[in-house]
Formats: C-alpha cells, sequence, structure tokens
C-alpha cells in the first residue's frame, strides 16, 4: 500500500513559525482583560472559593483529584484538578492567576489546532492522497495553504463563543480536553501519512487522547470520528476494509468507554440526570434538533449570548420552533446523505459535527439549561473546516487565474481578525463581575428564573435591597414551582433586611401555600412533581414564628408541606424536633412511622428518626430493631441514637447493655461500633482494665471517627494517663477544632482533673 511521502515545506522556516505565533499573540490579544477578572458566582465560588479539597498538590489533594470516585459538582476531570492545585499551590486563591494559566492553555490550543487544521486541510485539498505520493509544494500553494489554515483557526480561536469556555475558570476542563484532542487528532492524521512512524503516532495518538478524557469526557465520541475521517477527507475505505477499521479504533474504545462511564457516575452522584417521566423522549429529539440548528446559527451569528439558556418548564416539542428545527435537521441530513458521492465533505461535515455535539444534546439531559455557548468548541470546527476547505478547494482549482489568491487570503486576514477580536473582546468584558455576566444573562433572556435569581443575590450582597427584591421577585414569578426554592428563600431574606417581617413571613408561607393559576399550563397535569420544596422557607419561619411562641402554628405548616412533599426528609426532622419542644411524643412517634411507608426516604435516618421518638416516648425496647436497622445501614447517622439506646439500658445494669450489644452484633451492626459500645459500657461503670481493649479495638477498626478517639482520651484521663489524653486530645483538636467533647475534656485534663 502506498503512503503519502512527507513533503518539504515551500515556505522558509521564519514564515512558517511566524503564522502560529502570530495566531497566539491575537487570541491573547483578544481575551487580555480577563486576566484581572474575579472568580463569578456560577460555580466558580463552590469548585475554588468554598472547596477546600484542591488546594495544592500534596497527597491528599492528588488523592481527591485521582480518586475514581471524587466527584464534584458532576465531574470527574483529575488532570484539570492538578492544573488548579498547581495555581493554588502558587497564588492562593488570586483568581487573576487563574485567569492567566487559563489563557496559557487557550494559547497552546491555538498552536496545536493550527498544527491540526494544517495536516487536516492537505488532505481536503488533495495535496495529500494515499494513492499517490505527495507533490513537492510551491511556494505560492503553501502560502495558500497557511493563510487558509490560519483563517480556520482564527474563526474558531477568537470566536465569540468561545469565551465562556475561556474565561469561565470552571470551565478550564474545556480548555484542557481541547488541547489534547486537537493534538489526538493531528496526529492521527499524521500516522496515515508516515507509514514508517506508525506505531509511533498511534502512541502518541492515545496518550493524548487519554489525557483529554482526564481533562474532561466529552472528546468521548472521537472513535466515531476517526471514522468519518477515514471515511473522508482519508477516502481510507476505497482501499482498506471496514472490518480492519474498526478494528484499528478499538485501541481508542476502551478509553472512550471509561470517559463515558466516569461522566454518567458523576452527573448521577449529584442527581442531575433528568428521568424520561421528567422528560419525553420527543422532548429530548426535539431538543437536540433545536441545539443542532442553535449551535450553527450562533457560530454563523454570534449575537444576544448567555451564560445560561433555559429548558422551558412547560416544554412543548410540538412548537414552531422546535417544528421547524427538526425539519431543518432532517432535510440537512437527506440532502447532504443523497449528494455524499458528489460532495462528500457536506456529509462527513454534518455527520461529525452531530457526532462531536451529541452528548451535549440533551439525548440525556442533565440539569435545566438547553444548550449552552461553551458546547460549540468541538462542535464548530467541522463546520469550519467545511467553509474553510471549500475556500481552499475552490481557490486551487483556479489557481491559473487567480495567480494573487494567497495574497488576497493573506490580506483578508487582518480584517477577518480585527472584527472577529472586536466581537470577542466586547463579550469577555461581559465575564468582568458576576453582576455583570447576570444583567447580561436577564438581558438576553428576560424570563430566566434562574439567572434572575443569581442576579438578585449579587444585588442582595452589596445591599441594594429594593432592587434585589424587585429582581427575586421576577425570579419567583417566573417559576413558583420546585427548582427555584432558593428565589422564595431570598426573597424573604431581602424583605427581613428591610425590617418588613410580615412580607418576609408571607414569602416564606407560600412555600407551603402556593397553588397555580389555573390557566397557567405549565403545571397542568404535572402540579405534584412541580410543587416546591418547603422545607428552606419553614425553616426560615422558625426564628420569628418562635421568637412569639407560635410553635404549633408553625407545626401545622411543616403538616401542610409534608402533605404536599413527602419525599423531602427534612421536613420530618424539623417537625420532629417542633413537636420534642411541645412535649408530644406520641405525635413524634407517628410522624417517622408515616415516613417509614415513603419508599424514597433514606431507610437508615428514617430508622434513626423512629427509633429517636421512641426512645423519647420511653419505650427502648420498640426502639432497638430501628437502631439496629439505621446502624447496619450507614453508620455515621446512627451512632449517637445508639449511644442513646445504651445510655437507657444502663439503667437496667451492666448485665442488660452487654447483653444489648451482643444483639447488636448479630444484626449486623458494625463491629467498631460493637465494640466502642461495651467499651463505654464498662468505662461507666469505671471496670478501667475490661473498657480498655473495647475502645482501643473500636479506634482500629474505624480509624476516622473522632468520637473514638475522644471516648480512648476518657478512659486515659480515669487511668491517670494524663499525658496520653491531652497529647491525643491535641492533635484531635488540630483536626477538628469545633469538637465540644474534646475541646472540654481537655479543659478537664489541663486542670489536673482525673
Amino acid at each position: 500500500m502506498s503512503r503519502p511521502a512527507s513533503a518539504p515545506s515551500g515556505l522558509p522556516l521564519g514564515l512558517r513559525l511566524a503564522f502560529p505565533l502570530a495566531l497566539v499573540a491575537v487570541a491573547l490579544a483578544a481575551f487580555w482583560p480577563c486576566i484581572d477578572y474575579p472568580f463569578v458566582a456560577l460555580d466558580d465560588d463552590a469548585n475554588f472559593e468554598l472547596n477546600f479539597l484542591f488546594r495544592g498538590l500534596g497527597d491528599e489533594q492528588l488523592r481527591w483529584m485521582w480518586g475514581w470516585r471524587s466527584y464534584h459538582y458532576g465531574h470527574w476531570h483529575p488532570l484539570t484538578w492538578m492544573t488548579f492545585g498547581w495555581d493554588y499551590a502558587r497564588a492562593g486563591l488570586d483568581a487573576p492567576a487563574y485567569h492567566r494559566t487559563s489563557l496559557a492553555i487557550h494559547a497552546l490550543s491555538v498552536l496545536t489546532f493550527w498544527w491540526m487544521a494544517l495536516e487536516l486541510l492537505r488532505w481536503c485539498s488533495g495535496r495529500l492522497q494515499a494513492e499517490r505520493p505527495a507533490e513537492e509544494p510551491t511556494r505560492a500553494s503553501e502560502l495558500l495553504l497557511h493563510g487558509c489554515a490560519a483563517l480556520a483557526t482564527l474563526a474558531w480561536a477568537i470566536h465569540p463563543l468561545r469565551v465562556e469556555n475561556v474565561v469561565w475558570l470552571t470551565e478550564r476542563r474545556d480548555l484542557l480536553s481541547a488541547l489534547f484532542l486537537f493534538a489526538t487528532v493531528a496526529a492521527y492524521l499524521r500516522m496515515q501519512r508516515f507509514g514508517a512512524l506508525r506505531g509511533a503516532w498511534l502512541v502518541l495518538a492515545l496518550a493524548t487522547y487519554a489525557l483529554s478524557l482526564l481533562s474532561k469526557a466529552w472528546g468521548m465520541t472521537l472513535p466515531v470520528v476517526l471514522l468519518a475521517l477515514d471515511a473522508y477527507p482519508l477516502r481510507r475505505l476505497s482501499r482498506t476494509s471496514l472490518r480492519a477499521l474498526l478494528v484499528e479504533k478499538l485501541w481508542f474504545v476502551p478509553l472512550a468507554a471509561l470517559g463515558a462511564f466516569q461522566a454518567a457516575s458523576a452527573q448521577r452522584e449529584i442527581a442531575a440526570t433528568v428521568t424520561l417521566d421528567e422528560h419525553g423522549v420527543l422532548h429530548r429529539l426535539a431538543q437536540a434538533n433545536y441545539g443542532l440548528c442553535f449551535y450553527v446559527l450562533k457560530t454563523l451569528w454570534p449575537s444576544n449570548l448567555g451564560c445560561h439558556y433555559l429548558l422551558e418548564l412547560d416544554f412543548d416539542p410540538l412548537r414552531p420552533i422546535y417544528l421547524a428545527a427538526i425539519a431543518s435537521v432532517v432535510a440537512i441530513t437527506v440532502v447532504t446523505f443523497l449528494l455524499r458521492r458528489r460532495m462528500p465533505a457536506l456529509f462527513a461535515a454534518w455527520f461529525v459535527y452531530g457526532v462531536l455535539v451529541s452528548p451535549v444534546l440533551g439525548l440525556l439531559q442533565s440539569g435545566a439549561q438547553k444548550v449552552a455557548d461553551r458546547y460549540a468548541q468541538l462542535g464548530s470546527i467541522p463546520l469550519l473546516f467545511l467553509a474553510v476547505g471549500a475556500l481552499l478547494v475552490w481557490l486551487d482549482s483556479r489557481r491559473e487565474q487567480l495567480a494573487r489568491a494567497p495574497v488576497v487570503v493573506l490580506a483578508a486576514l487582518a480584517p477577518f481578525a480585527l472584527g472577529l477580536g472586536l466581537l470577542t473582546r466586547a463579550q469577555v468584558r461581559v465575564w468582568s463581575s458576576s453582576e455583570a455576566l447576570f444583567q447580561r444573562a436577564v438581558a438576553a433572556d428576560p424570563g430566566n428564573y434562574f439567572v434572575l435569581h443569581n442576579l438578585a443575590v449579587m444585588l442582595y450582597r452589596r445591599q441594594a435591597w429594593a432592587e434585589a427584591i424587585e429582581i427575586e421577585q421576577r425570579s419567583v414569578d417566573a417559576h413558583p414551582g420546585r427548582g427555584n426554592e432558593f428565589a422564595r428563600h431570598t426573597l424573604g431574606l431581602l424583605y427581613q433586611m428591610q425590617g418588613r417581617m410580615d412580607e418576609a413571613e408571607r414569602a416564606w408561607r407560600t412555600a407551603v401555600e402556593w397553588q397555580p393559576e389555573p390557566e397557567d399550563a405549565r403545571w397542568r397535569g404535572r402540579l405534584a412533581f412541580w410543587l416546591p420544596d418547603p422545607s428552606l422557607c419553614l425553616t426560615a419561619l422558625r426564628g420569628p414564628m418562635g421568637a412569639r411562641g407560635a410553635w404549633a402554628e408553625l407545626a401545622g405548616l411543616y403538616e401542610r408541606g409534608i402533605e404536599r412533599r413527602p419525599d423531602v426528609l427534612q421536613l420530618y426532622t424539623d417537625l420532629d424536633g417542633i413537636y420534642a419542644q411541645l412535649g408530644r411524643a406520641t405525635e413524634r412517634v407517628a410522624l417517622w412511622e408515616r415516613a417509614e411507608k415513603v419508599a424514597s426516604l433514606p431507610r437508615a435516618r428514617v430508622s434513626a428518626g423512629l427509633a429517636r421518638a421512641l426512645l423519647a416516648a420511653g419505650r427502648p425496647r420498640d426502639a432497638e430493631p430501628h437502631v439496629f436497622r439505621a446502624a447496619a445501614l450507614e453508620r455515621a447517622g446512627a451512632q449517637d441514637v445508639l449511644d442513646a439506646l445504651a445510655l437507657a439500658m444502663q439503667r437496667s445494669g451492666l448485665p442488660a447493655t452487654l447483653e444489648l450489644f451482643e444483639r447488636a452484633r448479630r444484626s449486623s451492626v458494625p463491629g467498631a461500633m460493637v465494640e466502642n459500645g461495651i467499651g463505654k459500657a464498662y468505662l461507666a461503670a469505671n471496670r478501667l482494665q475490661e473498657a480498655e481493649p473495647y475502645l482501643l479495638r473500636a479506634q482500629a477498626l474505624d480509624s476516622q471517627s473522632r468520637g473514638y478517639v475522644v471516648d480512648v482520651c476518657e478512659l486515659f484521663l480515669k487511668q491517670g494517663r494524663r499525658e496520653d489524653a491531652v497529647r491525643n486530645l491535641r492533635a484531635l483538636l488540630d483536626l477538628d477544632p469545633q469538637n465540644a467533647r474534646a475541646k472540654a475534656l481537655l479543659a478537664q485534663a489541663s486542670g489536673g482533673g482525673r
């Protein structure tokens, strides 16, 4: 099988280097204002300012970053976290330093895109063909090739749709993933050029693909893209069997499958995945076709950009806009398929475009976004190459008539870069602050309840109370149901800040009192699903209502809340506390017995709640099986209720307490809890020698339990080993400065008490 030879470039080295360096300079100039920007309150706060796990590159941080199930905010991207850890190690939480790193990554992406563009355009234009050796390029043809590659690179690198990827620090994963993905495709294309080094290029392609998936998993469809490249422009199907090409891609499939698995698992971890009951098959198909049209149109005309495009609450796939999108996608697909032999580039570009954006089209919907500007980062690439490749082929075919074509292309680059750069720079300024970002998003979509609420929070932070109230009320009006509970809560807080307590309480009460207007079609047939979670607002009501002693009234509101949303555990927990304050032991037991009948509530927490209620009602034997069930299911949430049960049994003497823990052992209660319980029983009876092995064994079985450390230190004090107790307590308080038991015991030990 003949291979295209590596033809020497017809351009001098200096000129060849000038192209990529100039492209990097233009990209840096377009995005340069962002180097002084702060973190924005769109996931940056949760990812960096409130996240203590990524800070540095020590053993603890690296274990978290690379942990198999170290999902954070619905993503797994250890390599990206390492870049953030490096930023923190050198600059702390100085946001401009993070922006400089992101800008450097984008500059490297420009270089790898340029490399990929040159390779791909050589094949698209016929300069490289597998059937014959490559011709020695002329200076004019190479200048034209480099000019078109520069045009494609500029159109990708400084397009306004790139702003979200580059300037939003949370989305650095996009930049890093794309950087390695471009290198993967370029290496794959080179693999087809250099037969002698085929294995080396394959290894490079696999290595960079792995790095891409470790940065973000959105390159999971690459094996299909490579098959499409085999068909066009590589045209390998004419000389290689499909089976051989499929076998070749098997090197990439395990990596893609791993990335897809981790991406799906991370989304499930935060319950972001939307079920078919919430968003049906027809709805997803309509959304997917809308997305396919959206990214094409926004690439061609990037106006009215926002940081959040909302999936409508009353999404109707039969609306004209969705029917038009479906019709357009079907028409384009049919036409390009029918023309695939005469114009293979059309169908290839359209197919690859669909494959690249398929993970973000909503077919497996996550969250409340319908589309996003950042999703066009990869999807726009085949469209750009279709246009630029067609231009290059057209100019090549008329090279004799258009002798100055390379000069014309090069001359057009400057105004093109200037115009696109100015648009991008204007979009960069939108991200200069959280408030500016949300103001722009509201202007783009005035009915978007999500960005309205976020804007209200920004106004709240700078104490613009009246303006914040008006914006937050708009958010509640736009979406008064499930998914916008924070807006109701914040609206009440804003009224409270102004001393308007009646309005604050009224805002919070609507969480359990809201009913939709009869003519509002959004909730028709699905009201039960859209009823808001009232727990946050009811918690806010506890202060003012408790201050005036209206506990019984508040309990009634909680009862109403549970009737509407029986699946919210916090409502049961809070109402249990209110009943305890009112001395209603019987109602506490009945409450948790009702919770036991709700299948969606966590079994361990419900069992623990029922056990507490039964213990408060003086029924320890009835509580026992519920305590054991809670402990067997979830140790952390059941330790205190097991301690309470043991304390109740101590009134019957040490033998009864020891029998309790033997029954616990037979009921699959974790061994550490059993050993610790027996040890504490002996400790309470002042039988120190017998207590010691049990307490030490419990600590060995569960070294993460700080309560077990305090129990051992209490034993040390009773044994007169004050120095051992003080040393261990101080070490514990270094890790957990707010541990009340440890502080009290240390104070006792420091005072010389036994």
